[in-house]
């Protein structure tokens, strides 16, 4: 009995140091996004049903897909009927169903457009250049509201869905052959009417390329474009709302830090569909690669995707990473791919996993299933458990830093008109992850900044001028040399520790400002070079950089921590071809008792031997093969 007594206290103990984990519900799930016939081809339709089955526990939800190439009524009253059907299937076997749907359109160009799918009720997007697209529908044409609002409250009251998604149709930009949206009269005569202009088309483009009032005017063009679509996805809440109340709405949205006329965030289409459905909105950042034929693309979307989690409003928690196979045939993304990028995807912020791997049904469904369903099955709990793990952190390290003012810049002499609303500023940032440095876009609990020449030109001056003397920052000579010609530097000096051999300038202010400047952002550096890099991208950071790479790995490092800045977890992802043994990190903001414990889906747990060195902690990982990847948990006692 005392025994007895005993074990129950530890357990208590156990539970209540695991708490602030499990105080709250796993918001963790595993999606698969459908296409059209999986529910409208009852053959394809029974194939996917017997692979669900095959694989229980795997998938929380499906996404059943809205027809996306008409806009006949009847067409979509047939397919709703028959997704509500499938809907009850998949119910019946443990799943939830979702709807994924398309509102103003993705572009002519887009594959699956049929003559169907051009409106006849409504004007379509304008261009800058006044050319009309055929299939992209204005979204400030009333007609065109009612249509969403109906249709997507069509296949809601079929099928009572978890989630209904906008699809990431839904955007400012890249409507092909618009650009931009839109510059009709409808949406000319509004935009005047809201600030009272009396601007036409030509002479808004030529205002807003002359950044006219300062950049007031474009920050209005943008204001007003954003609402257009918070127009859609209002009348597609109201619509789906008012058939099934107790269905979320979900935006999905691409990569757009780099089309600054799509406005710093998604708030106001996340605000209009909180305002309809009272429920938080559901989110999936995306952002291409499509295949892993070139695999070091999935750094550069995870990096990506981490922006846009940063940029959520607080309300949105159910954020659901894509991980995209179009065409979604065996020479596109392979099995270990798939695992690989889903971890690092998480790391990133995503609580969520959403695939979209076996939509174009080009291979047969007992593909699919054994090669997709049964590794991401055999790694789903591994998944679920980094999550929870990691609850209340952000990744921690450098923020490649981007002004929210980005796109009130100039227009510079001998550009392309309008090239000031496109930007590749710190884009660099997947190439050096490679090289051991962390990096946290948009972080909360970032511990300096980054930028290149780039992000420099595209800071306000102001702006420019408090983040040079006060923060710390790491830049290399091109981006010094924009900040020098804009006066940024004025408050700075060099503080006397140069590194000759690497050419690294160190500068302070009296306010507080490190200014580490480097010869070049590139791959193309030995490895006493990396090593002053992160010694740079250290000192900026106080020395306060959650995790240095020691050993000469082309390695990524994703660590997280948490508001105090505590670590709690480190992703590290093997990102040569090539096996490592022996990769030591150097840890910060680890308790003095912490366990270091080493794991990877498929394998054992390993407890690392951890070293103090002062304050920081060095740990060794076991030999890792290439493209794979695992993380160090750390509890602290």
């Amino acid at each position: 009995m005392k025994s007895e007594t005993h074990l129950y206290i530890l357990a208590l103990v156990f539970m209540s140091f695991l708490w602030p984990v499990w105080a709250t519900a796993s918001e963790f799930k595993m999606l698969l996004r459908l296409w059209p016939h999986h529910h409208t081809d009852d053959s394809l339709k029974n194939e996917l049903l017997a692979a669900l089955e095959d694989y229980p526990g795997l998938w929380d939800e499906a996404w059943f897909f809205m027809e996306y190439n008409t806009l006949l009524s009847e067409k979509h009253n047939c397919s709703a009927r028959k997704m509500g059907e499938a809907a009850r299937q998949l119910r019946a076997i443990g799943i939830k169903p979702s709807v994924q749907g398309l509102t103003i359109g993705h572009g002519d160009g887009f594959e699956f457009n049929t003559e169907e799918s051009i409106p006849d009720k409504w004007t379509t997007i304008v261009n800058n250049a006044g050319q009309a697209t055929r299939m992209c529908s204005c979204p400030r044409q009333a007609q065109f509201l009612e249509y969403v609002e109906h249709t997507f409250a069509q296949y809601a009251l079929q099928c009572k869905p978890s989630v209904v998604w906008l699809d990431d149709d839904l955007r400012i930009t890249e409507h092909w052959p618009a650009k931009m949206l839109c510059f009709c009269n409808t949406c000319i005569s509004l935009f005047n009417q809201k600030y009272g202009y009396s601007y036409e088309a030509a002479s808004l483009l030529a205002a807003m390329n002359g950044n006219a009032d300062n950049g007031i005017l474009r920050s209005r063009w943008i204001e007003f474009s954003q609402e257009s679509l918070a127009q859609v996805a209002r009348s597609v809440a109201r619509g789906v709302h008012a058939v099934s109340p107790e269905t979320i709405v979900g935006l999905q949205h691409p990569n757009f830090h780099r089309e600054l006329l799509e406005g710093y965030d998604w708030t106001p289409v996340f605000e209009a569909i909180k305002d309809e459905t009272g429920k938080a909105p559901a989110s999936r950042p995306g952002s291409g690669f499509y295949d892993d034929h070139e695999p070091r693309g999935m750094i550069r979307k995870a990096f990506d995707m981490a922006r846009q989690i940063r940029r959520l409003p607080a309300y949105v928690t159910q954020i659901a990473a894509e991980i995209e196979g179009h065409p979604h045939r065996h020479t596109g993304k392979s099995p270990d791919g798939l695992c690989t990028e889903s971890l690092l995807y998480l790391s990133m912020g995503a609580t969520q996993l959403s695939y979209a791997i076996i939509c174009s049904a080009l291979e047969p469904m007992s593909w699919y299933a054994g090669n997709y369903f049964g590794p991401l099955s055999a790694c789903r709990s591994f998944y679920e458990e980094y999550v929870e793990f990691n609850r209340g952190t952000q990744p921690g390290g450098l923020n490649p830093y981007i002004s929210p003012d980005f796109v009130l810049r100039p227009h510079y002499p001998g550009e392309p008109a309008f090239g000031w609303f496109t930007t590749g500023a710190n884009d660099v940032i997947s190439e050096l992850a490679t090289l051991g440095i962390p990096f946290s876009p948009d972080g909360d609990y970032s511990s300096a900044l980054f930028m290149d020449a780039e992000a420099v030109k595209g800071l306000g001056q102001k702006e420019g001028e408090s983040l040079f003397r006060e923060r710390g920052i790491l830049i290399d000579r091109a981006a010094w040399n924009i900040a020098c010609s804009r006066g940024f530097d004025k408050s700075l000096d060099p503080c006397g520790k140069s590194v000759e051999a690497v050419e690294t300038r160190y500068y302070t202010s009296t306010d507080g400002a490190r200014v580490a400047v480097v010869p070049f952002f590139s791959l193309a550096v030995n490895n006493a070079s990396r090593i002053a890099l992160i010694q740079a991208a250290d000192w900026v950071s106080e020395h306060r950089l959650p995790v240095m790479t020691e050993t000469a790995a082309q390695v990524v490092v994703v660590p997280r921590v948490d508001s105090g800045y505590r670590l709690r977890s480190v992703t590290v992802l093997n990102s040569s071809i090539s096996r490592y043994t022996g990769i030591k990190l150097r840890l910060r903001g680890c308790a003095s008792k912490s366990r270091y414990i080493w794991k990877r889906p498929g394998h054992k747990n390993i407890r690392l031997k951890a070293v103090a060195d002062g304050s920081d902690v060095i740990v060794t990982l076991p030999a890792m093969d290439g493209w794979k990847i695992g993380y160090i948990s750390i509890s602290h006692h």
